[in-house]
């Protein structure tokens, strides 16, 4: 089996200078600038790890800087996997110059510890309540914190509640169920959209989906995203040892990164002799929301929607799982929705997790590509199936003053079965 060295040696080799890539960047068409184009990037990774003209830790922007959504995979002829190749080289990176106090806390203690995570979640409330984070942008103290400042804004206020316990207590039991799974919630709902993870929920009873709610961990990607590949491992094995207890037909997230690199866990444990075959079984049950309603058959029994309605597709739902059509099935299928394609749909939006917090500039000038499109659609209501990019979409459109709700897909399904609900 080649070494990791091996396979980034020949992944670099893939790319043949062509320039198809160019289209599909999302950073190489706000700046113009070569090196942030895949091909650009891959160069000089290329004299690094192949001739060794330059040193990685020449190289921090380039590695940081891009958005690993892999927009430049779908232009590019030999299929170059830029994000797996970025990830490589941050993973080098952090071996090199090892990891802050800041990392090690937030993948090794927090991460791992969904009550840790909560309680973590409850001070940034109290900042709310007691006029704390007001006080603190009044006084310019975020604009010490450089990029992290600036993007403080874009995170939504903790909602009053308790988190995963709340949401567990919307579990119930359905009459004839059809199928069982198992909601993978991730680190965003438990914590700032509990009654979205309620809403989750109800739409997978309405299509006769019995629902668990384990104490799953966080997937990994954050921790893998800044090179930490052994916390990201740590966090698979977790989450795999946790769904062998259980007895269900999937595993079922409505976050697209999560259910993205759930299913990389396959490639992330492929050397572990213990965990590589428990690997493959767990990837085999994990489902996009969207993906696993359309394989199961969607309940169309709804009530009218007036909307008109566009799409966005989150990166690691398009580039990385090629789930394009199944959203837009669901969105076409509820009564009532005028739905309008957007233009560069499959697009970033600038997101990409934690990027505006280390990126801020970059991020809004992807952001205000995207709103700009948006905007052309005409559309009273924005759809998405990301926590994160609903977060950005939402900061684009406040910022840019659009009449226009940022949703998720729950979010219509859930309104839509209630509605059907009000007309019997």
């Amino acid at each position: 089996m080649p070494t990791m060295a091996e396979e980034l040696e020949k992944t670099l080799q893939l790319c043949n200078k062509c320039g198809l890539c160019l289209a599909g960047c999302p950073i190489y068409k706000v700046t113009g600038i070569e090196w942030t184009s895949a091909r650009g990037r891959v160069a000089l990774l290329r004299s690094v790890f192949l001739d060794e003209r330059l040193k990685l830790t020449d190289l921090k922007d380039p590695i940081f800087n891009c958005l690993t959504c892999n927009g430049c995979t779908e232009h590019c002829p030999p299929g170059v996997q830029t994000g797996d190749i970025i990830f490589r080289a941050r993973q080098e990176l952090l071996k090199q110059k090892g990891d802050s106090w800041i990392q090690r806390l937030l993948f090794q203690k927090m991460l791992p510890n969904p009550e840790r995570l909560h309680k973590a979640s409850r001070l940034l409330r109290l900042a709310d309540v007691t006029g704390l984070h007001t006080l603190a942008r009044k006084t310019g103290l975020t604009r010490l914190a450089g990029d992290a400042g600036k993007a403080e804004a874009m995170v939504p206020r903790v909602p009053a509640g308790e988190g995963l316990e709340a949401i567990k207590r919307a579990v119930k039991k359905i009459d004839k169920p059809g199928y069982s799974a198992a909601y993978f919630l991730g680190c965003y709902a438990p914590n700032f959209a509990p009654e979205r993870a309620a809403a989750t929920i109800r739409v997978l009873n309405k299509n006769r989906v019995e629902v668990t709610v384990p104490d799953f961990a966080c997937c990994g990607l954050p921790a893998a995203g800044y090179g930490d590949m052994e916390s990201a491992r740590d966090l698979a094995r977790k989450n795999i040892a946790i769904a062998s207890k259980l007895k269900a037909d999937a595993i079922v997230t409505p976050c697209a990164s999560c259910s993205s690199f759930l299913k990389d866990y396959i490639k992330l444990l492929a050397d572990d002799a213990e965990w590589a075959e428990k690997a493959k079984e767990f990837t085999g049950k994990v489902k996009d929301i969207s993906e696993f309603l359309v394989d199961i058959g969607l309940n169309t029994e709804m009530g009218e929607l007036k909307r008109k309605v566009t799409f966005h597709d989150p990166c690691h739902l398009a580039h990385y799982q090629k789930i394009k059509d199944q959203p837009r099935t669901i969105l076409k299928s509820i009564p009532g929705i005028e739905f309008v394609e957007m233009n560069e749909a499959d697009m970033c939006c600038g997101a990409a997790g934690s990027y505006a917090f280390k990126n801020y500039d970059l991020s809004q000038k992807v952001l205000e590509r995207k709103m700009g499109n948006v905007a052309k659609t005409g559309a009273d209501t924005l759809v998405s199936s990301c926590p994160a990019c609903i977060m950005q979409l939402a900061c684009g459109a406040g910022q840019q003053k659009l009449p226009i709700s940022v949703l998720e897909i729950v979010d219509l399904l859930d309104e839509a079965y209630q509605n059907a609900r009000g007309k019997d």
